[in-house]
């Protein structure tokens, strides 16, 4: 007949010995404890941060264990999500259907830890597919705007385009000039007044009849 007792002491004792601060006894009849394995997932950037997690599974031991599978369930699980824990106790519990009659605890969490490597380094090869993609997309790095880059070159521009003012302006004919040009040479006044980019339009106004005499007087000496 099995001394069920006393193989599962045999078994604690040899855990204890293996996970020295990873296990915690909970009670001794019936036999319960925590196994908590400590796990990390690498960082896709160069030297950076490695983040640490901890996974723990709570083992209750049957009377007549391990001719009858323990009850597992998570005592700790921060990085995993309910779909993936479901997932991993259905796993562990085929194990354990498979190791009837023997010992199976170390089995069971070196199952755990196989998984948990899995995930982690599913999610590890994911990020890294996303930053190669990410680093294939090329990114635009211009000067950074300041108050102070901003006003030199709202200066520039201003002074620049009073310049290109004042060049059209000098471009452009005296009233003097139009009378001259049209005075000798009619066709030359012509073209010149054409070139104008807009019409002139003349106030009467402004010139007094003594300025209109003067100029008939040098007209009719001409």
């Amino acid at each position: 007949m099995t001394d069920y007792a006393e193989e599962q002491e045999s078994e604690l004792e040899a855990l204890e010995s293996i996970y020295v601060t990873e296990l915690e006894i909970l009670s001794r009849d019936p036999i319960i404890y925590n196994i908590t394995i400590p796990c990390e997932m690498k960082s896709v950037e160069v030297d950076g941060p490695t983040k640490e997690f901890m996974v723990g599974l709570k083992f209750k031991l049957p009377e007549e264990y391990p001719d009858v599978p323990p009850q597992i369930e998570f005592s700790e699980c921060e990085e995993l999500d309910a779909d993936l824990q479901k997932s991993i106790l259905i796993e562990l519990n085929k194990v354990a259907e498979n190791e009837l009659g023997c010992v199976m605890i170390f089995t069971l969490v070196s199952e755990l830890q196989d998984k948990v490597n899995e995930y982690v380094d599913n999610i590890y090869n994911k990020k890294m597919e996303e930053k190669e993609e990410r680093d294939k997309v090329p990114v635009f790095h211009g000067t950074p705007v300041t108050l102070e880059s901003f006003t030199e070159w709202n200066n520039k521009f201003i002074m620049e385009k009073n310049m290109k003012k004042v060049k059209v302006v000098s471009d452009k004919l005296t009233g003097r000039q139009i009378f001259l040009a049209k005075d000798g040479n009619i066709d030359i006044s012509d073209n010149l007044i054409g070139d104008a980019e807009e019409d002139v339009e003349v106030d009467e106004s402004l010139f007094d009849e003594e300025l209109e005499d003067e100029l008939l007087e040098v007209s009719d000496s001409d």
